[in-house]
């Protein structure tokens, strides 16, 4: 038996998430393991099963650990998935691919997994954000390709491009079928190459809508990554706003020195 410290200043459950985040991070509970029942870690760790719960959401919400309803809770398998920002949009990636895939696609495979992309396309009027970016009027008609993006069926990202209308209509961004090459080969195809990026990062909780379409546990926040794509003539082109769970993401950039 593992007593926790009432002499500590933490919450008891802080105190056993603590340990049990402890045995993850070693090795001790590998990934995909089974995690020990409620009541034993109740026993194991001389506490009530009120702190064991607790303590499990506060793992739960942290990714650590994934609960499978009829089965039990489980040291989450997957590690977090690397999102490449200063890779994501790369003209020498898709160059790579020879239009065969879509830098998402090429990431998620090189990480060992299968990715999947479900689009739908509508034309609305900008709000003020977006219009900021693409330098027009709050109102103006743009076209915007939402997406659910998925490795090994399961959702991960959900990305919204917002593009002028009168860069895209009647070109393939405007068709919800998959882009086998990625939209920004569209738009270099239709003489706005894209040359430079710049990046806005914030971070919220999620909507009830982007729960359910993520499948998020409880207390998971997003990053939020707003793209502004600008094309061979400095011209704002895209505005891409992509959702990252908190849980499944690691954030990276390259940068020259």
């Amino acid at each position: 038996m593992t007593s926790l410290n009432p002499a500590d200043s933490r919450p008891l459950y802080q105190q056993l998430a603590a340990a049990l985040r402890d045995r993850i991070t070693s090795g001790d509970l590998q990934p995909g393991a089974r995690f020990p029942s409620e009541a034993d870690l109740a026993s194991q760790y001389d506490t009530s099963r009120n702190t064991v719960r607790l303590a499990l959401d506060a793992l739960r919400n942290e990714g650590l650990i994934v609960s499978q309803q009829g089965r039990g809770t489980f040291v989450r398998s997957a590690p977090p998935t690397r999102y490449y920002a200063s890779l994501t949009g790369s003209r020498a990636q898709r160059l790579e691919a020879e239009r065969q895939r879509d830098t998402f696609t090429q990431q998620i495979e090189r990480q060992g997994r299968t990715a999947r992309q479900v689009s739908t396309v509508e034309v609305v009027p900008a709000d003020a954000e977006i219009a900021r970016h693409l330098n027009m009027s709050a109102g103006t008609t743009v076209a915007v390709r939402r997406r659910v993006m998925y490795a090994d069926n399961e959702p991960l990202q959900l990305g919204d491009s917002y593009y002028p209308i009168d860069i895209v209509q009647d070109s393939k961004i405007m068709n919800p079928a998959d882009v086998v090459e990625g939209t920004d080969q569209v738009l270099e195809d239709l003489g706005h190459t894209p040359t430079r990026y710049e990046d806005e990062i914030t971070w919220r909780m999620p909507t009830v809508d982007e729960v359910a379409k993520l499948h998020l546990g409880p207390g998971i926040p997003l990053g939020r990554l707003l793209r502004t794509s600008f094309d061979q003539n400095d011209l704002p082109i895209e505005v891409y706003v992509v959702l990252l769970p908190g849980d499944r993401h690691v954030l990276l950039y390259e940068v020259e020195a």
